[in-house]
């Protein structure tokens, strides 16, 4: 038995009703590898072919009003090329063929929306090379899908002075898309994204990087910086290593960290920014937690009852915390002071990784879904322990957090949400098989 067996326990007792949804297509197993189905999770297995290790993290999901969980991700189709695709969930049932949204060959990030329509759109790093040796994709791409199926793409941003910034460092360049996030407001698709110039002095493009915002689809689009990182001679910040945007109410918001670099560079400290009511300018960005090493980024979940919640890890520490501020008006939360102190969710071993944050609409409780990796200190993403590995959620109730165990086998880069019964679900590369897996709880 594995020595993390009390949470196995924990998730028992916090088991909830309804029936298991029926297994994927083509009959395939729902167990992974090393994992168990005596969870109050049922393990759908949504695509089992290869990837890569730099493909792990690049997978996204939404859930659509009628409860269609959409899914895009990354599969290998030979030495150089990576096929995008899309999946949908419904009522326990996984699309039986996924749907090709384009072919890249550079991986570096993955954002899925509903629009009004209840068509999905996906952004990613997409597009030409405009010259590039090593950026054979590097626009800002947004694929739409069509009501047949298909998917039609829109470049909404080539070069770095679309967004006019005002300064020579970020006004220049053609690398732009880097980890977007989509959200809609009303019929109009946002697109937050991480403008890197040229993608290669460490100071001027990298550090110097700047968060930019394309609106509009799927043919006009309209852009607009969001945070500056070109300014000043000397220390620039890294903005946007790696994004997350929602809605909240009318506005949207986002957090990002700071990556220096690189693309895939590790990230540091949390940041956070909000669209002023007027509909076009934003708040300045604000450093809300001070992380070492956030892995992934931090997550940003919104309630309109309780206001934001920013899930985020230290990587170093194992250190995994939440803040939140109950900003649900105006422009609050614009100041650090705005934000409560950081509530340990956990801090065990080698743990706490990948944190997705998502509030339960009913309750309103914060659920965090993470990855365990060993119960000793000190393992990396490599070295993970086959005995202690654990996909886990822990949800706060009366200001006490309680574990339920989704799969023992372990869960990389879980993605956390509510369907509208209540239940929630998990997308997530399973421990050992890697297979892109849907957690559904009973």
């Amino acid at each position: 038995m594995k020595r993390h067996a009390w949470l196995l326990g924990a998730a028992l007792a916090l088991g909830c009703g309804g029936g298991k949804p029926a297994n994927p297509d083509a009959g395939t197993n729902p167990q992974n590898d090393g994992g168990t189905t005596d969870t109050p999770f049922a393990l759908l297995t949504v695509d089992t072919e290869p990837s890569e290790q730099t493909a792990l993290s690049n997978i996204a999901m939404a859930v659509a009003p009628d409860d269609r969980i959409g899914i895009a991700y990354y599969v290998k189709v030979s030495d150089k090329d990576f096929e995008l695709r899309y999946r949908e969930v419904k009522d326990g049932q996984v699309q039986a063929t996924g749907e090709k949204i384009a072919t890249v060959q550079r991986m570096y990030g993955v954002s899925l929306a509903f629009g009004p329509n209840g068509q999905p759109a996906v952004s990613y790093l997409g597009g030409g090379s405009d010259q590039s040796v090593f950026w054979l994709q590097s626009d800002l791409a947004v694929s739409f899908r069509n009501a047949n199926g298909t998917w039609t793409e829109s470049i909404a941003v080539r070069r770095g002075d679309e967004a006019i910034a005002g300064n020579p460092v970020s006004d220049t360049g053609y690398l732009v898309g880097i980890n977007p996030s989509i959200v809609f407001s009303g019929s109009e698709a946002l697109v937050v994204y991480r403008d890197v110039h040229n993608g290669q002095s460490p100071q001027q493009d990298w550090a110097g990087s700047d968060v930019e915002l394309a609106s509009g689809g799927p043919t006009t689009w309209q852009k607009r910086v969001v945070a500056a990182g070109g300014n000043g001679a000397d220390e620039k910040p890294a903005y946007g290593g790696r994004l997350q945007m929602l809605m909240a109410g009318n506005q949207p918001a986002l957090v990002f960290d700071q990556a220096f670099g690189a693309a895939d560079a590790s990230g540091q400290n949390v940041f956070f920014q909000r669209r002023n009511t007027d509909g076009t300018t934003w708040t300045p960005p604000v450093k809300v937690q001070s992380v070492g090493g956030t892995m992934l980024g931090a997550s940003l979940a919104y309630d309109p009852v309780v206001g934001f919640g920013i899930a985020a890890v230290d990587r170093f520490t194992s250190r995994l915390t939440l803040i939140t501020c109950g900003g649900t008006t105006g422009t609050k939360c614009a100041a650090a002071q705005d934000w409560t102190t950081p509530d340990p969710v956990y801090q065990t071993g080698s743990g706490g990784w990948y944190p997705s944050l998502a509030f339960d609409p009913k309750t309103h409780d914060p659920s965090i879904a993470f990855h365990v990796c060993s119960l000793e200190s000190g393992r990396n993403e490599g070295s993970c322990s086959p005995s202690d590995d654990a996909l886990v959620i822990a949800t706060r109730v009366e200001d006490q957090w309680r574990e339920v165990m989704v799969d023992t086998a372990g869960g990389w880069s879980p993605k956390l949400a509510f369907l509208s019964t209540g239940q929630r679900v998990v997308l997530y590369r399973a421990g050992g098989t890697q297979a892109l897996t849907l957690a559904v709880e009973r």
